[in-house]
């Protein structure tokens, strides 16, 4: 199956579950944090980037066994990160080199120890199986808590990335914005729940999807995203839908328009409001009107800066 199977399969696989990428390294999935995947660099396009702990784990996977030419490959991707560093446009980190492959003869085990390079073997046939019965399980899904952490628009997120972008901090940031750290850090926990952001130890650094948004956007500080921004979030989000709560509690609010369409449209915001609470299992703690009109109201507005509804929805 093997030969039938693309490194492109295994890999939208593997950054989809974390769980399976984490069992195949051996490591804590909730540990890993993706920070870019086909990153083109000077010397090619690496295949994964992740942040674990307070190493940076590059990833090199291939659907057949090992060969020496990939150890070339690899060795020049991390030069390529370590003159990146230098420019102060990838966090400052040990860079772990790992060749994933299907087969390995122990003189290739020793010929990548003494590259400092990490060799590790899997089965693509496992990967599939190992997702078809998670998907088929729902345990991802199963999982995410839905939450909301007070941001009313997406748009909001801009200026906080932006001053990031700048190299300021977060007391520096609520400064400029006049906002309160508590303000400042729910801006921040969504961008990391949207990808745009990544956390390592106190510091904050933007992932390829982070800047992605702010190079396609206007060099001005202000709320409103434009077109091209829209569609990048709107775009990882349908692509990801159980990647975090927002993206998957985002949809969820989607379908709960949907489902009741069937029966009535326009639909009333109160009838979406408590089908929609009901969906993501919040009925128990967003118990007060306000907490369930509050949350309906974000993530309705969510859906609108995405263009799947007009404000009237």
């Amino acid at each position: 199956m093997s030969d039938l199977t693309s490194e492109k399969v295994i890999e939208d696989i593997l950054t989809t579950d974390k769980s399976i990428l984490a069992e195949i390294l051996s490591l804590n999935f909730s540990d890993l944090s993706l920070i870019a995947r086909q990153r083109t660099v000077p010397s090619g396009k690496l295949d994964m980037l992740y942040l674990h702990k307070d190493k940076i784990l590059l990833l090199e996977l291939k659907v057949v066994p090992f060969y020496k030419e990939i150890i070339h490959q690899i060795n020049g991707y991390e030069r390529d990160l370590v003159e990146i560093q230098r420019q102060n446009k990838l966090i400052d980190a040990k860079i772990r080199k790992i060749i994933i492959v299907t087969f390995a003869k122990e003189s290739d085990y020793k010929l990548c120890g003494e590259n400092q390079i990490d060799l590790i073997t899997y089965s693509p046939e496992v990967v599939l199986s190992r997702y078809y019965e998670n998907f088929k399980e729902l345990s991802s899904f199963l999982k995410i808590q839905s939450g909301d952490f007070g941001v009313v628009r997406l748009g909001l997120l801009k200026n906080a990335l932006t001053h990031l972008f700048n190299g300021h901090v977060i007391g520096e940031i609520c400064r400029f914005e006049n906002r309160s750290e508590k303000t400042i850090r729910n801006k921040l926990s969504v961008a990391i729940l949207l990808n745009l952001l990544g956390k390592h130890k106190k510091s904050f650094f933007l992932t390829d999807l982070g800047n992605q948004f702010l190079e396609s956007g206007e060099k001005i500080l202000d709320d409103r995203m434009n077109q091209e921004q829209i569609e990048l979030i709107s775009s990882f989000v349908k692509e990801n839908p159980f990647y975090s709560s927002i993206t998957y509690t985002i949809l969820s609010f989607v379908e709960s328009v949907f489902v009741l369409s069937k029966n009535i449209y326009p639909v009333p915001m109160a009838d979406v409001r408590d089908y929609f609470v009901k969906s993501v299992g919040k009925a128990g703690t967003w118990r007060t009107p306000k907490s369930k009109n509050t949350a309906s109201y974000i993530f309705s507005n969510y859906a609108c800066e995405f263009g799947v509804f007009s404000e009237n929805t």
